[in-house]
Protein backbone atom coordinates (compact mmCIF):
# COMPACT_ATOMS: atom_id res chain seq x y z
CA UNK A 1 0.00 0.00 0.00
CA UNK A 2 0.94 3.76 -0.69
CA UNK A 3 0.60 6.86 1.87
CA UNK A 4 0.97 10.04 0.64
CA UNK A 5 1.43 12.27 3.12
CA UNK A 6 1.24 16.43 2.31
CA UNK A 7 2.73 18.89 4.62
CA UNK A 8 4.83 21.93 3.74
CA UNK A 9 7.87 20.87 6.62
CA UNK A 10 8.36 17.20 7.11
CA UNK A 11 9.94 17.81 9.86
CA UNK A 12 10.64 17.16 14.11
CA UNK A 13 10.33 20.80 14.36
CA UNK A 14 7.00 20.81 12.70
CA UNK A 15 4.63 20.23 16.17
CA UNK A 16 2.05 18.61 13.83
CA UNK A 17 4.14 16.35 11.55
CA UNK A 18 6.65 14.94 15.14
CA UNK A 19 4.25 12.31 16.07
CA UNK A 20 3.53 11.08 12.39
CA UNK A 21 7.24 10.87 11.73
CA UNK A 22 8.00 8.99 14.56
CA UNK A 23 5.50 6.57 13.84
CA UNK A 24 7.34 5.97 10.46
CA UNK A 25 8.70 2.33 11.71
CA UNK A 26 4.73 1.47 12.58
CA UNK A 27 3.25 2.97 9.35
CA UNK A 28 5.71 0.64 7.36
CA UNK A 29 5.59 -2.14 9.36
CA UNK A 30 1.86 -1.87 8.86
CA UNK A 31 2.56 -2.13 5.27
CA UNK A 32 2.63 1.39 3.46
CA UNK A 33 5.13 3.13 1.80
CA UNK A 34 5.77 6.22 2.67
CA UNK A 35 5.65 9.25 -0.08
CA UNK A 36 5.54 12.61 1.02
CA UNK A 37 4.93 16.12 -0.79
CA UNK A 38 6.64 19.34 1.04
CA UNK A 39 8.82 22.30 0.71
CA UNK A 40 11.16 20.65 2.82
CA UNK A 41 12.04 17.32 4.39
CA UNK A 42 15.00 17.49 6.99
CA UNK A 43 17.52 14.73 6.87
CA UNK A 44 17.30 11.80 8.47
CA UNK A 45 13.63 11.20 8.32
CA UNK A 46 13.58 9.23 5.49
CA UNK A 47 10.39 9.29 3.78
CA UNK A 48 10.69 6.30 0.64
CA UNK A 49 10.04 8.83 -1.89
CA UNK A 50 10.01 12.69 -1.43
CA UNK A 51 8.45 14.90 -3.98
CA UNK A 52 9.58 18.89 -2.66
CA UNK A 53 7.42 21.33 -4.65
CA UNK A 54 9.04 24.80 -5.51
CA UNK A 55 8.84 27.42 -2.70
CA UNK A 56 9.02 30.82 -5.06
CA UNK A 57 9.13 33.45 -2.00
CA UNK A 58 5.99 32.20 -0.15
CA UNK A 59 7.45 31.24 2.99
CA UNK A 60 7.94 35.51 3.36
CA UNK A 61 3.94 35.37 3.73
CA UNK A 62 3.98 34.65 7.06
CA UNK A 63 0.43 32.40 7.98
CA UNK A 64 -0.37 32.74 3.94
CA UNK A 65 2.28 30.47 3.19
CA UNK A 66 -0.37 27.74 3.54
CA UNK A 67 -2.87 29.30 1.03
CA UNK A 68 0.38 29.28 -1.61
CA UNK A 69 1.17 25.41 -0.96
CA UNK A 70 -2.77 24.24 -0.61
CA UNK A 71 -2.91 25.65 -4.16
CA UNK A 72 0.26 24.05 -5.40
CA UNK A 73 -0.52 21.01 -3.67
CA UNK A 74 -3.85 20.96 -5.36
CA UNK A 75 -2.82 21.59 -8.52
CA UNK A 76 0.07 18.89 -8.78
CA UNK A 77 -2.75 16.71 -7.34
CA UNK A 78 -5.26 17.57 -10.36
CA UNK A 79 -2.58 16.87 -12.35
CA UNK A 80 -1.32 13.13 -11.75
CA UNK A 81 -4.44 11.59 -10.90
CA UNK A 82 -7.09 13.85 -13.01
CA UNK A 83 -5.53 14.97 -16.28
CA UNK A 84 -2.38 12.09 -16.13
CA UNK A 85 -4.38 9.20 -14.48
CA UNK A 86 -2.03 7.92 -12.57
CA UNK A 87 -2.65 5.54 -9.74
CA UNK A 88 -3.86 7.74 -6.68
CA UNK A 89 -2.43 6.12 -3.40
CA UNK A 90 -4.32 4.08 -1.33
CA UNK A 91 -4.22 6.78 1.38
CA UNK A 92 -3.57 10.55 1.02
CA UNK A 93 -2.72 12.02 4.75
CA UNK A 94 -3.04 15.62 4.50
CA UNK A 95 -2.60 18.35 7.18
CA UNK A 96 -5.80 21.17 7.36
CA UNK A 97 -6.10 23.06 4.87
CA UNK A 98 -3.64 21.99 2.03
CA UNK A 99 -5.40 19.11 -0.24
CA UNK A 100 -9.03 18.62 0.39
CA UNK A 101 -9.08 15.68 -1.84
CA UNK A 102 -7.36 13.50 1.03
CA UNK A 103 -8.56 10.35 2.64
CA UNK A 104 -7.49 11.31 6.26
CA UNK A 105 -6.95 14.77 7.46
CA UNK A 106 -5.06 16.24 10.26
CA UNK A 107 -5.40 19.64 12.21
CA UNK A 108 -3.41 20.84 14.14
CA UNK A 109 -4.72 24.52 14.48
CA UNK A 110 -8.07 26.06 15.35
CA UNK A 111 -8.21 29.86 13.59
CA UNK A 112 -11.68 30.10 14.89
CA UNK A 113 -10.51 30.03 18.41
CA UNK A 114 -7.29 32.13 17.52
CA UNK A 115 -9.45 34.67 15.98
CA UNK A 116 -12.38 35.45 18.48
CA UNK A 117 -8.74 35.48 21.27
CA UNK A 118 -7.11 38.40 18.84
CA UNK A 119 -10.28 40.29 18.83
CA UNK A 120 -10.51 39.91 22.85
CA UNK A 121 -7.07 41.19 23.15
CA UNK A 122 -7.35 43.81 20.76
CA UNK A 123 -5.60 45.05 18.18
CA UNK A 124 -2.50 47.97 18.60
CA UNK A 125 -0.70 47.74 15.85
CA UNK A 126 -0.17 47.27 11.80
CA UNK A 127 1.20 43.89 12.70
CA UNK A 128 -1.36 42.98 14.42
CA UNK A 129 -4.33 44.05 12.35
CA UNK A 130 -2.02 41.80 9.25
CA UNK A 131 -2.43 39.06 11.98
CA UNK A 132 -5.99 39.38 12.21
CA UNK A 133 -6.39 39.81 8.43
CA UNK A 134 -4.57 36.91 7.68
CA UNK A 135 -6.18 34.39 10.18
CA UNK A 136 -9.32 35.46 8.36
CA UNK A 137 -8.25 34.32 5.13
CA UNK A 138 -6.60 31.14 6.67
CA UNK A 139 -10.42 30.49 8.83
CA UNK A 140 -12.03 30.78 5.25
CA UNK A 141 -9.87 28.49 3.55
CA UNK A 142 -10.15 25.78 6.29
CA UNK A 143 -13.91 26.56 5.90
CA UNK A 144 -13.52 25.85 2.31
CA UNK A 145 -11.55 22.63 2.83
CA UNK A 146 -13.97 21.26 5.10
CA UNK A 147 -16.51 21.67 2.74
CA UNK A 148 -14.71 19.99 -0.33
CA UNK A 149 -12.41 17.48 1.57
CA UNK A 150 -13.18 13.93 1.06
CA UNK A 151 -11.62 13.08 4.40
CA UNK A 152 -13.42 9.99 6.12
CA UNK A 153 -11.82 10.92 9.05
CA UNK A 154 -10.58 14.24 10.55
CA UNK A 155 -7.73 13.99 13.08
CA UNK A 156 -7.46 16.57 15.88
CA UNK A 157 -5.28 16.98 19.01
CA UNK A 158 -8.08 17.74 21.46
CA UNK A 159 -11.05 17.99 22.75
CA UNK A 160 -11.68 21.44 22.67
CA UNK A 161 -10.39 21.69 18.41
CA UNK A 162 -12.83 19.11 17.90
CA UNK A 163 -15.63 21.07 19.17
CA UNK A 164 -14.74 23.63 16.94
CA UNK A 165 -14.84 21.40 13.95
CA UNK A 166 -17.99 20.25 14.94
CA UNK A 167 -19.23 23.86 14.83
CA UNK A 168 -17.74 24.28 11.38
CA UNK A 169 -18.81 21.61 9.80
CA UNK A 170 -21.19 18.54 10.17
CA UNK A 171 -18.64 15.84 10.06
CA UNK A 172 -18.98 12.34 11.65
CA UNK A 173 -15.63 11.12 11.90
CA UNK A 174 -13.74 13.92 13.88
CA UNK A 175 -11.56 11.97 15.71
CA UNK A 176 -9.40 13.28 19.16
CA UNK A 177 -5.88 11.91 18.61
CA UNK A 178 -3.73 14.41 21.38
CA UNK A 179 0.02 14.87 20.76
CA UNK A 180 2.82 11.95 21.90
CA UNK A 181 5.48 12.77 24.02
CA UNK A 182 8.86 11.07 24.07
CA UNK A 183 8.82 9.11 27.71
CA UNK A 184 12.63 8.16 27.43
CA UNK A 185 13.15 11.87 27.80
CA UNK A 186 10.51 13.64 29.53
CA UNK A 187 10.11 11.28 32.95
CA UNK A 188 10.14 11.88 36.62
CA UNK A 189 13.88 10.96 36.49
CA UNK A 190 15.21 14.08 34.94
CA UNK A 191 15.07 16.03 38.15
CA UNK A 192 17.86 13.33 40.14
CA UNK A 193 19.97 13.41 37.20
CA UNK A 194 20.20 17.10 35.77
CA UNK A 195 18.68 19.40 38.28
CA UNK A 196 21.74 20.33 40.52
CA UNK A 197 23.96 20.85 37.22
CA UNK A 198 21.67 22.46 35.67
CA UNK A 199 20.83 24.99 38.45
CA UNK A 200 24.30 25.63 38.97
CA UNK A 201 25.34 26.04 35.30
CA UNK A 202 22.05 29.25 35.54
CA UNK A 203 23.35 30.17 38.41
CA UNK A 204 20.26 29.50 40.49
CA UNK A 205 20.96 28.39 44.29
CA UNK A 206 17.57 28.67 46.34
CA UNK A 207 15.64 30.93 43.98
CA UNK A 208 12.02 29.08 42.75
CA UNK A 209 12.15 29.37 38.79
CA UNK A 210 8.57 29.37 36.74
CA UNK A 211 9.45 28.36 33.52
CA UNK A 212 8.31 29.69 30.44
CA UNK A 213 8.79 27.57 27.04
CA UNK A 214 8.08 28.93 22.71
CA UNK A 215 10.08 29.31 19.87
CA UNK A 216 7.94 32.25 18.72
CA UNK A 217 4.45 33.82 18.69
CA UNK A 218 5.62 35.35 22.00
CA UNK A 219 2.20 37.32 22.48
CA UNK A 220 -0.49 34.48 21.67
CA UNK A 221 1.90 32.46 24.06
CA UNK A 222 1.35 34.87 26.68
CA UNK A 223 4.97 35.55 27.14
CA UNK A 224 3.74 39.27 28.51
CA UNK A 225 1.37 38.06 31.01
CA UNK A 226 3.81 36.24 32.83
CA UNK A 227 5.92 38.74 32.54
CA UNK A 228 3.73 41.35 34.24
CA UNK A 229 2.76 38.53 36.92
CA UNK A 230 6.64 37.87 38.24
CA UNK A 231 6.71 41.69 38.14
CA UNK A 232 3.80 41.85 40.56
CA UNK A 233 5.23 38.31 42.22
CA UNK A 234 8.59 40.46 43.08
CA UNK A 235 7.09 42.37 45.20
CA UNK A 236 6.48 39.76 48.49
CA UNK A 237 8.38 36.96 46.48
CA UNK A 238 11.99 38.77 45.16
CA UNK A 239 13.17 34.56 44.65
CA UNK A 240 10.92 34.25 42.23
CA UNK A 241 12.28 33.66 38.55
CA UNK A 242 11.45 33.52 35.41
CA UNK A 243 13.22 30.92 33.29
CA UNK A 244 12.40 31.22 29.16
CA UNK A 245 13.52 28.77 26.55
CA UNK A 246 13.74 28.93 23.09
CA UNK A 247 13.72 31.95 20.44
CA UNK A 248 15.71 32.99 18.15
CA UNK A 249 18.74 35.59 18.56
CA UNK A 250 17.27 37.99 16.80
CA UNK A 251 13.48 37.38 18.26
CA UNK A 252 14.73 37.53 21.29
CA UNK A 253 16.75 40.72 21.02
CA UNK A 254 13.62 42.48 20.02
CA UNK A 255 12.10 41.07 23.19
CA UNK A 256 14.84 42.69 25.38
CA UNK A 257 14.76 46.00 23.87
CA UNK A 258 10.48 45.73 24.78
CA UNK A 259 11.08 44.83 28.25
CA UNK A 260 13.91 47.60 29.10
CA UNK A 261 10.96 50.12 27.43
CA UNK A 262 8.02 48.82 29.77
CA UNK A 263 9.58 46.52 32.74
CA UNK A 264 12.55 48.23 34.77
CA UNK A 265 14.68 45.55 36.38
CA UNK A 266 13.39 42.75 34.65
CA UNK A 267 17.10 41.41 34.10
CA UNK A 268 16.99 40.72 37.73
CA UNK A 269 14.61 38.14 37.51
CA UNK A 270 14.51 37.16 34.18
CA UNK A 271 16.50 34.73 31.83
CA UNK A 272 16.83 34.61 28.31
CA UNK A 273 17.89 30.42 27.83
CA UNK A 274 17.70 30.78 24.17
CA UNK A 275 17.37 27.75 21.68
CA UNK A 276 17.84 24.22 22.88
CA UNK A 277 17.48 20.67 21.96
CA UNK A 278 17.28 19.34 25.45
CA UNK A 279 14.08 21.33 26.54
CA UNK A 280 14.16 18.08 29.51
CA UNK A 281 17.19 19.74 31.37
CA UNK A 282 15.06 23.33 31.74
CA UNK A 283 12.40 21.14 33.48
CA UNK A 284 14.82 19.68 35.67
CA UNK A 285 16.12 23.16 36.83
CA UNK A 286 12.18 24.29 37.17
CA UNK A 287 10.28 24.42 40.02
CA UNK A 288 6.68 24.87 38.02
CA UNK A 289 5.50 25.50 34.58
CA UNK A 290 4.01 28.72 33.54
CA UNK A 291 2.34 29.19 30.66
CA UNK A 292 -0.48 31.74 30.04
CA UNK A 293 -1.04 31.13 26.67
CA UNK A 294 -4.41 32.45 24.51
CA UNK A 295 -4.80 30.15 21.97
CA UNK A 296 -3.43 26.64 21.09
CA UNK A 297 -4.54 23.49 19.95
CA UNK A 298 -2.26 21.01 22.43
CA UNK A 299 0.70 22.48 23.32
CA UNK A 300 3.14 19.31 23.08
CA UNK A 301 5.38 21.47 26.18
CA UNK A 302 2.42 21.73 28.54
CA UNK A 303 2.42 17.36 28.43
CA UNK A 304 6.09 17.23 28.46
CA UNK A 305 6.40 20.11 31.60
CA UNK A 306 3.83 17.28 33.00
CA UNK A 307 5.64 13.98 32.50
CA UNK A 308 8.70 15.81 34.15
CA UNK A 309 6.61 15.99 37.43
CA UNK A 310 6.64 20.56 37.12
CA UNK A 311 3.00 21.85 38.59
CA UNK A 312 0.79 23.56 35.34
CA UNK A 313 -0.35 26.74 35.94
CA UNK A 314 -2.63 27.22 32.24
CA UNK A 315 -4.96 29.49 31.45
CA UNK A 316 -7.82 27.60 30.03
CA UNK A 317 -6.70 27.81 26.21
CA UNK A 318 -7.64 24.94 23.78
CA UNK A 319 -5.73 21.57 25.25
CA UNK A 320 -5.07 22.37 28.34
CA UNK A 321 -8.13 20.48 29.09
CA UNK A 322 -6.40 17.12 28.18
CA UNK A 323 -3.59 17.74 30.54
CA UNK A 324 -4.48 19.73 33.28
CA UNK A 325 -6.47 18.38 36.21
CA UNK A 326 -7.20 21.66 38.37
CA UNK A 327 -5.63 20.92 41.47
CA UNK A 328 -3.92 18.21 41.00
CA UNK A 329 -1.27 18.21 38.74
CA UNK A 330 -1.87 22.46 38.50
CA UNK A 331 -3.66 25.32 38.31
CA UNK A 332 -5.90 26.94 36.56
CA UNK A 333 -4.98 31.02 35.79
CA UNK A 334 -7.19 33.71 34.11
CA UNK A 335 -5.85 35.88 31.66
CA UNK A 336 -5.14 38.51 33.96
CA UNK A 337 -1.32 38.83 35.52
CA UNK A 338 -2.61 39.92 38.87
CA UNK A 339 -4.98 36.57 39.30
CA UNK A 340 -1.82 34.75 38.06
CA UNK A 341 0.55 36.29 40.69
CA UNK A 342 -1.69 35.61 43.39
CA UNK A 343 -2.02 32.10 42.09
CA UNK A 344 1.39 31.70 41.85
CA UNK A 345 2.39 33.11 45.41
CA UNK A 346 -0.19 30.40 46.70
CA UNK A 347 1.94 28.22 45.12
CA UNK A 348 5.43 29.82 46.62
CA UNK A 349 4.10 30.20 50.13
CA UNK A 350 3.17 26.65 50.32
CA UNK A 351 -0.89 27.33 50.70
CA UNK A 352 -0.97 25.50 47.30
CA UNK A 353 0.57 22.26 46.84
CA UNK A 354 0.17 19.86 44.17
CA UNK A 355 -1.27 16.23 44.75
CA UNK A 356 0.56 14.25 42.38
CA UNK A 357 2.17 14.33 38.57
CA UNK A 358 -0.28 13.45 36.08
CA UNK A 359 -0.48 13.01 32.54
CA UNK A 360 -4.66 13.14 31.91
CA UNK A 361 -4.94 12.20 28.27
CA UNK A 362 -1.80 12.80 27.04
CA UNK A 363 -0.17 9.68 24.49
CA UNK A 364 3.73 8.24 24.17
CA UNK A 365 5.01 7.59 20.83
CA UNK A 366 3.67 4.30 21.03
CA UNK A 367 0.02 4.42 21.57
CA UNK A 368 0.31 7.51 19.36
CA UNK A 369 1.79 5.28 16.60
CA UNK A 370 -1.03 2.31 17.34
CA UNK A 371 -3.88 4.76 17.08
CA UNK A 372 -2.74 6.54 13.84
CA UNK A 373 -1.98 3.38 12.09
CA UNK A 374 -5.08 2.26 12.51
CA UNK A 375 -6.90 5.18 11.54
CA UNK A 376 -4.80 4.65 8.07
CA UNK A 377 -5.95 1.08 7.85
CA UNK A 378 -9.70 2.27 8.05
CA UNK A 379 -9.29 4.89 5.70
CA UNK A 380 -7.70 2.61 3.22
CA UNK A 381 -10.48 -0.12 3.47
CA UNK A 382 -12.68 2.55 2.76
CA UNK A 383 -11.17 3.99 -0.20
CA UNK A 384 -11.14 0.58 -1.82
CA UNK A 385 -14.71 0.03 -0.68
CA UNK A 386 -17.48 0.28 -3.89
CA UNK A 387 -20.78 0.21 -3.72
CA UNK A 388 -22.72 -2.68 -5.75
CA UNK A 389 -26.76 -2.46 -7.03
CA UNK A 390 -28.14 -4.59 -4.42
CA UNK A 391 -29.97 -7.59 -6.00
CA UNK A 392 -33.87 -7.92 -5.91
CA UNK A 393 -35.07 -9.80 -2.53
CA UNK A 394 -36.81 -12.61 -4.11
CA UNK A 395 -40.78 -12.59 -3.40
CA UNK A 396 -41.53 -16.29 -2.49
CA UNK A 397 -45.45 -16.80 -3.08
CA UNK A 398 -47.27 -19.55 -0.96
Amino acid sequence: MKLLIVDPDISLVSPSMKGVIRSFPEIRAAGFEIEVWCWRCDEGINPDRVVKLPVLGARKLGPLQAVIFSVMVSLRAFFHFKLLRKSRPDVIFSLVPYLADCDVAHAQFSPWDWGLRMKAMGSFSVKEWLERAANWIIREWTNSFLRRTRATSIIVPSDAVAEDFHRAVEHRGIVVLPNSYDPTRFNLSVKDRWRVSQRQELGYEDEKVFLFVSTGHYRRKGFFLAVEALEKLQLNHPEARLLVVGGLPATLEKLKHRLDAQHEGWRDWLHFAGTTSEPEKFMAAADAFLFPSYSEALALVEIEAAACGLPLFLTHHHGSEMILENGINGSLIDFDSTHIAKTLERFLSGDWVPKEASLKRALDRAGYAAALVRELRVAARKAKTTITPLEPTPVHQG
